[in-house]
């Protein structure tokens, strides 16, 4: 399903009301910008959202 939104903040808003981690909001904000630039339409395909999408902390990842 896609969700289109009429403007940067309401698709913010939106991601962020959602997202259950930073890393889950970093990759639907940048799905959102990328969609943008290649579309001109801000909108997120919901079907492609990562549901186990885990930050790591800097100890694990060295």
């Amino acid at each position: 399903m896609k969700k289109v939104f009429q403007t940067r903040l309401e698709a913010t808003d939106w991601i962020a009301a959602r997202a259950e981690n930073e890393g889950q909001f970093e990759v639907m904000r940048e799905q959102l910008l990328f969609n943008f630039i290649y579309t001109g339409i801000y909108y997120i395909d919901t079907d492609v959202i990562q549901e186990d999408i885990v930050m790591l902390d800097d100890e694990e990842r060295r």
